[in-house]
């Protein structure tokens, strides 16, 4: 059984269930991800329903104050705020855009809204990568009572290595710009769509640092007919071995790290990154040997079709069984799952990589 429903954007409390004829969405791993439904419309009702039915799609479809929440057989699959909802005469249905917590993140500030001066606010933060990330959220939904701050996600506490990190105010961080430095230190954070106990919907963040969920799949792609449509696509354009990072300062007084490896198989291939928030040298050579591991080799995604009730999730490990491929190695393959994509349809489509890559 397929189902939508509008979800209040505070809250996460369902306000009811809305009418789809179609629904595509995508999650990933470190990214944000897009939905898109055609909600029913009914031009044949009299004048008096027409106008009540209107006035409640048009309250369940509120540009970021609904979050359009998709189940399937009773899990929820995909959440997203309503971004867009052109309308076109004489077409059916309403064609709504959709995009999940990270499209609120990249547009909520990630410092003390309660401060008075945000250019004298600073706070430093000590804990684990996964922590200065949640740490973030936090600041970006906590402060005056309106307009509303709230969003439905649960921050779980996390370990971890720890590090210091200062934030200041004058840098008007968002909370995804917060987040993008984090990512580029190596952590991973995947914001899981869920119903809790009660029927709500929210977000659980899962994060760290080559982050997987714990379970693993395991396909047999040449043998098995659960598996379809495999393709491999691979890039190399942002293979590095020589990393440079410029931080805080200009010209001669400019903050500068780099790193190189020797051991690279390919020529000399330079990368040069600019994060002119960052005064702490520790900081600046972590992100540079991150990209020696990051970049190190070119980006192999793999993607197949399997059944949309097939148990998977992003961040599973996956085990990909080949035996007589004219181009992939025979054998067991492990990877883990960085996007999964799917429709109304009884297929979805699931995109696996190595750790790291660029």
């Amino acid at each position: 059984m397929l189902q939508v429903f509008s979800c209040d954007a505070v809250t996460g409390a369902i306000v009811d269930e809305v009418p789809a004829s179609a629904f595509s969405w995508n999650r990933l791993l470190s990214a944000q991800g897009d939905g898109r439904a055609t909600i029913k419309l009914d031009a044949s009702l009299s004048k008096e329903k027409l106008r009540a039915r209107r006035l409640a799609l048009r309250d369940l479809l509120t540009h970021w104050g609904r979050i359009l929440r998709f189940d399937r057989d009773g899990k929820t699959v995909y959440g997203g705020y309503v971004i867009e909802r052109p309308y076109t005469r004489g077409v059916e249905g309403i064609q709504v855009e959709l995009g999940d917590l990270w499209a609120l993140l990249a547009r909520r500030g990630a410092w003390d809204h309660s401060a008075p001066n945000v250019e004298k606010w600073k706070q430093t933060v000590t804990g684990s990568l996964a922590h200065q990330a949640a740490q973030a959220v936090l600041r970006g939904r906590t402060g005056p009572a309106l307009p509303p701050m709230g969003m439905p996600v649960t921050l779980p506490s996390f370990g971890g290595t720890a590090v210091s990190r200062t934030y200041y105010g004058y840098h008007l961080e968002m909370v995804g710009d917060v987040h993008a430095d984090l990512l580029d230190e190596g952590l991973d954070i995947y914001f899981r769509p869920r119903n809790i106990g009660n029927g709500d919907f929210d977000w659980l963040m899962e994060a760290g640092p080559a982050w997987v969920s714990g379970a693993q799949r395991e396909f047999f792609v040449t043998s098995d007919d659960v598996v379809t449509a495999f393709r491999e696509t691979s890039d190399g354009s942002r293979v590095t071995n020589n990393a440079r990072y410029v931080g805080e300062g200009s010209e001669v007084d400019m903050l500068v790290r780099s790193n190189r490896n020797t051991a690279s198989p390919y020529p000399l291939l330079d990368r040069v990154s600019e994060r002119k928030n960052i005064a702490n040298a520790a900081q600046l050579t972590a992100l540079v040997n991150q990209d020696l591991v990051a970049y190190g080799a070119p980006t192999t995604q793999w993607e197949f079709s399997v059944t949309a009730d097939t148990e998977i999730d992003v961040g599973d490990s996956v085990r990909l069984w080949f035996d007589g491929d004219p181009w992939i190695a025979d054998g067991y393959h492990d990877r883990r799952v960085v996007k999964i994509s799917g429709d109304m349809s009884d297929r979805m489509t699931v995109s696996v990589q190595s750790t790291g890559g660029a």
